[in-house]
């Protein structure tokens, strides 16, 4: 399976232009050694609408993921 940034680059290429558009603005941090895409305080601050949408980017991502045959699932097992 793809990674998180993987996936956006393939799935959603305009979408990733756009993050690294604001990556280049300072609003976002791109860290595919971790394979994250995370708002700075400047985004939060200035747009919150786009902070929305990475996490809800986020959460599709994870509902992705096969739960049953990963180490997200001990992760999520142990929250509840």
């Amino acid at each position: 399976m793809n990674s998180f940034i993987e996936s956006l680059k393939q799935d959603q290429p305009q979408l990733w232009e756009n993050i690294v558009a604001a990556s280049q603005e300072g609003l976002i941090v791109i860290d595919e050694e971790n394979d994250a895409v995370t708002a700075t305080n400047r985004l939060l601050l200035t747009y919150p609408g786009l902070h929305e949408v990475l996490a809800f980017l986020n959460d599709q991502w994870i509902e992705n993921l096969s739960l049953d045959s990963t180490p997200l699932k001990e992760l999520t097992n142990s929250l509840n």
